[in-house]
């Protein structure tokens, strides 16, 4: 029957020898995983022995066409009906992101980091998986290829309910910072918009008020371009500072008065040319209020 098929696949994408046999196997296995219906079995097929054998196909098959295919059937299985069940088994989410940053074959890399990241896309705070998430995005951070990881953390920081556990779980901020000041395009777009997204919880400002923090936002505020990046740092400004205990510190910080002074005269010229503001001029009370805390 369709179960004893499944067994005898698993069983051989785990102890067969020969090269083209397992990739037969995992082949079949990700052609299964096309089909949505087949996803929830196969995921939860005898405890999950099926995301064990793609786990350790990945992890540890010499060929990296098949290692690849693994990833591939990984990306597949991954849903919102199963991102909770995967993220729940045990070490597939930290051995993505090992793979996705140690793997000697950059496609390899991209496809467990596509794994990663449509895994986690499901993944919110109410899940016992969530911690662990976050885990192995911080890590698949520090890749050198190119990942979704700062398009998950701001989609997760948008959302409520993730805010104080993203914002207090060990890696998360640092590395949204790093992003932020080191990428260009996009993942600084993304990182920064996920800081603004962390700071508009009131339970963050406090913890957020940090040198790390204040140097990307400064970053951010002192670009040249008109950039979602720049517009997110002053908003993030703005928002830390409603915490009054947050502007002694914030005024004192290197830069950043200089940076919210810019950003004034930009809204001034952009007030005086008539040029509505989506969120409102932010930067001229935030200056007033920083200077008043000197």
């Amino acid at each position: 029957n369709d179960d004893q098929l499944l067994g005898i696949l698993v069983k051989m994408a785990l102890v067969e020898k020969s090269l083209l046999a397992r990739d037969a196997v995992i082949s079949a296995l990700q052609t299964l995983a096309y089909s949505k219906q087949n996803r929830i079995r196969l995921v939860t097929y005898k405890d999950g022995v099926v995301l064990e054998a793609l786990k350790r196909t990945l992890s540890v098959d010499p060929d990296e066409k098949i290692r690849r295919r693994a990833a591939g059937t990984l990306t597949n299985l991954a849903c919102d009906e199963t991102a909770e069940a995967m993220g729940n088994h045990r070490g597939l989410l930290e051995a993505l992101a090992v793979v996705s940053t140690k793997d000697y074959n950059v496609d390899v890399q991209t496809r467990a980091s596509l794994a990663l990241t449509k895994i986690g896309s499901g993944i919110n705070a109410k899940m016992p998986c969530f911690d662990t998430m976050l885990d192995a995005l911080v890590v698949a951070s520090l890749s050198k290829t190119s990942n979704s990881v700062s398009t998950v953390l701001r989609i997760k920081a948008r959302e409520p309910e993730n805010r104080q556990a993203m914002a207090r779980h060990t890696g998360v901020l640092d590395t949204l910072s790093d992003i932020s000041v080191s990428a260009v395009g996009a993942d600084r777009d993304n990182a920064m918009r996920a800081l603004m997204h962390l700071v508009n919880d009131d339970q963050n400002r406090t913890a957020m008020c940090n040198k790390v923090i204040l140097d990307a936002l400064v970053t951010g505020s002192n670009l040249e371009d008109p950039t979602d990046s720049r517009d997110s740092a002053i908003r993030a400004l703005e928002r830390l500072a409603t915490e009054a205990t947050n502007r002694p510190t914030m005024a004192r910080h290197e830069g950043l008065l200089q940076a919210v002074a810019k950003a004034v005269e930009r809204e001034v010229k952009l007030e005086d040319a008539k040029v509505e503001s989506e969120h409102g001029y932010l930067a001229k009370p935030l200056l007033m209020t920083l200077l008043l805390a000197m």
